[in-house]
Formats: C-alpha cells, sequence, structure tokens
C-alpha cells in the first residue's frame, strides 16, 4: 500500500518483517528488516522493469548518505560545494556572522 502522505512510499508488512520502498522517477530506494524479502521484491520488479542494483546507498537526491559504527548520516555537502561553484563563492571566507552586528 502506499503511504497517505507521500504517493511515492510503498509500504508492505507481513509477520514480523517490513518493507519499505522510496521511488521518485527511476530511482528507488528499500528499506528493510529481512534481506530475503528484498530479493523477492527485486526478483519481482526485474521481471517487469530493468533494474541495476546500486548496492547500499550513498547518494540520493542530493542527499549524501554515509553509514559508520555510530549510525547513519546524512549530508549535502558535495550539492553545497556545486551551489557556492555555480555563484562565484567557492573562494569566500566564512563569517561568524553573515552581517554587520549592529547595522540598522
Amino acid at each position: 500500500m502506499h503511504s497517505a502522505a507521500n504517493h511515492s512510499l510503498f509500504i508492505k508488512h507481513f509477520n514480523t518483517s517490513f518493507i519499505a520502498l522510496f521511488a521518485y522517477v527511476d530511482d528507488v530506494i528499500v528499506a528493510r528488516n529481512n534481506l530475503h524479502e528484498v530479493e523477492n521484491l527485486k526478483t519481482r520488479l526485474n521481471s517487469q522493469f530493468k533494474l541495476k542494483d546500486l548496492g547500499n546507498l550513498r547518494y540520493f537526491l542530493g542527499l549524501e548518505v554515509a553509514r559508520s559504527e555510530s549510525g547513519i548520516f546524512i549530508s549535502q555537502r558535495t550539492y553545497t560545494l556545486q551551489l557556492l561553484e555555480a555563484f562565484g563563492c567557492l573562494q569566500c571566507k566564512p563569517s561568524s556572522t553573515p552581517m554587520e552586528p549592529n547595522l540598522n
């Protein structure tokens, strides 16, 4: 069934397992707690669509995803650098206050 809040999110519950599938145009993320069920899902989808499994999620819609022992971390570092370069601000120096503090 698809989520009422987001029609791109599909969720399936069965016994103690779940699969969440998020689709955006031709990109898909699958989250699960049962690897066997994901393999079944990929087999079924591959019979209808041409799939390319890219492995663990690393980049999606401008979000960089990194995993470690501490957890999962999400950033937009690459996207931010691209914006800074596009607007000629890549060499700008950081400022603790973006404008004069006493400006009226």
